[in-house]
């Protein structure tokens, strides 16, 4: 019995998948300037607005090797791998480096940046911890206004209100493709798999979003008269610390697992809330960024949680996988919560801590193995 076709379109954005880093390249051949972005506070639409194409900085599951010289080997193996592309010559097209105040070891390349990577300026969006509150409203918009002068200074153009408002215009018509796009993943089976839901959010988070708006549409609409992949098991949401690689969720569906909803950082949380383009612009991002208790180095944490059972109702899920990123703390200092929350629920965890570079892949899917097949009996 031959499979569904699965839609053309996929195939766009597997390419910006296999070489991100293509992107800013070929804006750079054309004379554009480019902007290094990690993590989910440091708002893109400020850089575009000047003029910047934005990057969201990802990882390669290559070893550690030059960074281990300037940070600890027993931290964030993630943003150590983005720090040795740095130092490998492969981030040379960089004209800023935007950090926000997330974990300590992203703190940490503000200090460790300027001396290895003098070239590059580096600004860090020190957003306050505590959000979902208008007692932070004027520090926020104090941050926000800083980096827009960052941005123009590096860019050489201003950042103008209407600039800013089309920006956020186009970033919210991506984010709410994107909804669209992942609302579709309640269906039984899903018209996406884990993996192609993946790919897609990770590219669409790369691409110019005039560039990505076209192929989000087109994606939609071969979605809606595509025939779903014929696909039995149960159904997984995902979420955890910063994943680039859709290489475990494709474990997860190898043992009859369905990923059918994620919540992670390079996926549906960049795209969780839109901004608005009514009224002051600066003030319509602050209230998005004051809704983004995404992050386990913010707070309140029972938002997130609530996040996370919202989306186990919404997309039927029949259980959670939480993958963190070896070394990663913030998240794992979150698990043991967030199963007492699951287990009220009857809803079964599993916690796995990974390598970025892949190491114990095969362990993993032993254990994930497991977990499903306990998951499917009755």
């Amino acid at each position: 019995m031959s499979r569904p076709a699965r839609p053309a379109v996929l195939d766009e954005f597997r390419a910006v998948v296999r070489d991100p880093a293509a992107i800013p390249r070929a804006w750079k051949a054309t004379g554009g300037k480019v902007a290094g972005v990690r993590c989910l506070f440091a708002p893109e639409e400020i850089l575009w607005a000047a003029g910047m194409l934005p990057y969201p900085l990802p990882g390669t599951p290559e070893p550690v090797r030059l960074a281990d010289a300037w940070l600890q080997p027993c931290t964030c193996e993630y943003v150590r791998n983005i720090l040795d592309h740095a130092l490998d010559g492969r981030l040379a097209f960089l004209d800023l480096l935007a950090l926000s105040n997330t974990c300590d070891i992203t703190r940490r390349l503000l200090d460790v940046w300027p001396q290895c990577m003098p070239r590059t300026p580096v600004h860090l969006v020190n957003n306050p911890q505590k959000l979902m509150e208008d007692g932070n409203r004027e520090y926020f918009l104090e941050e926000l206004r800083r980096f827009r002068a960052r941005a123009e200074a590096v860019s050489g153009k201003t950042v103008t209100p209407e600039g800013l408002r089309e920006a956020t215009r186009l970033y919210d018509e991506t984010r709410g493709l994107m909804t669209e796009i992942y609302g579709l993943r309640r269906e039984d089976p899903p018209r996406l798999t884990g993996p192609e839901a993946f790919v897609v959010a990770f590219a669409a988070s790369i691409l110019p979003k005039d560039r990505a708006n076209p192929l989000l549409r087109r994606l939609l609409d071969e979605l809606r008269t595509a025939e779903p992949p014929d696909r039995f098991g149960p159904r997984i949401l995902v979420t955890g610390s910063a994943l680039d690689d859709p290489a475990l969720l494709e474990l997860i569906e190898e043992v009859g697992g369905i990923v059918v909803a994620d919540d992670l950082c390079t996926t549906s949380r960049w795209f969780a809330h839109s901004a608005g383009a009514d009224g002051d612009p600066l003030e319509a991002l602050w209230r998005m960024l004051n809704r983004r208790a995404l992050c386990a180095c913010t707070f309140p944490t029972e938002a997130r949680f609530d996040r996370i059972l919202a989306m186990v109702d919404e997309f039927h899920a029949d259980a959670v996988v939480q993958f963190n990123l070896k070394y990663c703390h913030p998240f794992l200092h979150e698990s043991q919560p967030l199963r007492k929350r699951l287990d009220a629920r009857n809803v079964p965890l599993t916690i796995l801590e990974v390598g970025h570079d892949r190491s114990g892949f095969g362990q993993l899917r032993t254990r994930i193995q497991a977990f499903i097949e306990m998951v499917e009996q009755p």
